[in-house]
């Protein structure tokens, strides 16, 4: 029998054992519950993170939605403003694009209204079948020239009466469409080629300029400029090349440009190389219908007097045009050099004619031509109402090269001691001489508000050796046409002796290689003569 001391001791270890399994059991059940809530507390910090990105990325879906719908209404403003300032531009190079025979030989401005309403109505319809309906943008129109150089051109050749009817021509033209344009470049070669390629070059760009007719095919130095655009396929789609008289080949082999001719707007051939260079202006006298016609003096007499008569017409001609010079000599009867026939001063006085050569007044059976008759005999002295022309000899002339760039004259030698005398007297006074009023008879556009030196006047070689130095600084203009112009046009020491000493410090290094030869001389009333 189990004594009741073992049996406590029993109960003991099993109450013991039943102690550590439930103190397991606690701490199994402590353990799980500590990991419970360690995973609670990251899932509750995982979850608000979730909620802080939530809350953001619907917060930026906002904001972008808000931004794309912002974003549309701009490009759908964008693009009505684009339509609304779209335009068509045609750059023409009048020099080598002339208008219709009809249409210059029209009287007054209408020529260039009719003109202006053609060439609307053409580029009209051009534009229509490359763009439909969408294409009714407003038409721009810039055709530049040297107005004056085409007009005498045009006069010469009998498609206007006068010069001066090209210009009322151009008047008309601008006038009758408000976005058209005749720009004068003036005397100089390729000015009009520059404005056109700076125009090319900046609209060919512009989104709003939506089709560019390009009217210089007949001139090569264009093909650069267009060369760059070949391979571009939906630049070149928007350029038309405008022919009129026959197109380089170049432009013929440029790919992905389209072509047009405007016949009934331009001419398709070339104007006549007869009379390019327009004889001097005068002033007609009545023709002597009196008085026999003298025989021609001998090949020895050079002959003094002119008169002025009905010219003979230029080959194609039936009357020359108005304004066309002509001169037929006066020969003397015999000679003698006492018959060389005289010029008198357009100041002589009918007083003073009768004193030296007493004559009966014209009647109506004669006429100024009979003057110096006697009985209707010529007499030996004949006296002439024409002008006196100016001698050449003082006569001021600007001369350019082939290229129509000014060239300078050497200037006689510099006196030493009048250079030295002048750089003293701006020492003395601390200001320069002013070139204009010393330069320029005078005259000076700032006159008492001059910040430089008039008075007093220099002497002649004062003046050279100031010549000299205002010669040294560049004129801005290399087609410059101000015959009294005292600034430099050409390197004087690469003009005589083929180099220049200060290569990269030169003032008028631009000019160095320019070619030196002269072609034309310009006198001050723009009258041009061939050398």
């Amino acid at each position: 029998m189990v004594s009741i001391s073992a049996m406590s001791a029993l109960n003991t270890m099993d109450f013991a054992a039943q102690m550590r399994g439930f103190q397991a059991s606690d701490d199994a059940r402590q353990k799980l519950f500590a990991d419970m809530l360690e995973k609670y507390t990251i899932l509750l910090e995982e979850h608000s993170t979730l909620n802080n990105d939530y809350a953001s990325e619907r917060e930026i879906r906002r904001s972008y939605q808000h931004s794309v719908i912002q974003m549309q209404r701009e490009v759908a403003e964008t693009r009505r403003e684009l339509e609304d300032h779209s335009f068509v531009l045609a750059l023409i190079d009048g020099d080598g694009v002339i208008f219709q025979d009809a249409l210059l030989r029209a009287a007054g401005s209408d020529g260039g209204s009719e003109a202006a309403s053609r060439l609307q109505h053409a580029i009209r319809d051009h534009i229509t079948t490359l763009y439909g309906n969408s294409g009714n943008w407003p038409i721009m129109v810039q055709i530049y020239v040297s107005l004056d150089k085409l007009a005498n051109k045009l006069a010469s050749v009998g498609l206007v009466d006068k010069p001066s009817a090209l210009r009322t021509f151009a008047q008309g033209f601008s006038l009758n469409q408000s976005l058209f344009s005749i720009v004068d470049v003036g005397h100089g070669k390729e000015r009009a080629d520059h404005k056109i390629k700076e125009m090319l070059r900046t609209f060919s760009d512009n989104p709003t300029c939506r089709h560019i007719i390009f009217g210089g095919c007949h001139d090569a130095g264009y093909l650069l400029n267009l060369d760059q655009y070949k391979h571009h396929a939906h630049k070149a789609a928007r350029i038309t090349l405008l022919e009129s008289t026959p197109a380089w080949r170049g432009f013929a082999e440029l790919p992905n440009f389209r072509r047009m001719r405007f016949d009934n707007v331009f001419r398709n051939t070339e104007l006549p190389e007869y009379g390019y260079t327009v004889p001097r202006p005068y002033a007609p006298i009545q023709p002597n219908i009196s008085a026999p016609m003298q025989p021609p003096a001998p090949a020895s007499v050079q002959p003094i007097a002119r008169t002025m008569t009905n010219p003979t017409p230029p080959p194609g001609f039936a009357n020359p045009p108005s304004g066309f010079p002509s001169t037929a000599l006066s020969f003397p009867a015999s000679n003698s050099p006492r018959d060389t026939p005289t010029i008198s001063s357009p100041a002589t006085t009918a007083s003073s004619l009768a004193v030296t050569n007493p004559t009966p007044e014209p009647t109506d059976s004669s006429s100024w031509a009979a003057v110096g008759q006697k009985n209707g005999v010529p007499t030996s002295e004949k006296i002439s109402i024409a002008p006196k022309p100016k001698s050449k000899s003082n006569k001021k002339w600007a001369y350019y090269n082939e290229e129509e760039q000014r060239l300078d004259e050497p200037l006689p030698p510099k006196d030493k001691a009048a250079c030295e005398a002048i750089e003293a007297r701006m020492k003395r006074s601390g200001k320069n001489l002013c070139n204009q009023w010393h330069l320029n008879n005078g005259k000076c556009a700032n006159g008492a508000k001059c910040h430089f030196q008039h008075e007093p006047k220099l002497t002649p070689a004062g003046l050279t050796a100031l010549l000299y130095k205002s010669r040294s600084l560049a004129c801005k203009d290399r087609y410059c046409q101000n015959v009294d112009c005292y600034l430099g046009h050409q390197c004087s020491f690469e003009r005589d002796q083929n180099w220049c000493p200060f290569p990269d410090s030169c003032n008028l290094r631009h000019t160095h290689g320019m070619d030196k030869v002269k072609a034309t001389r310009w006198d001050e009333n723009g009258e041009v003569e061939e050398l």
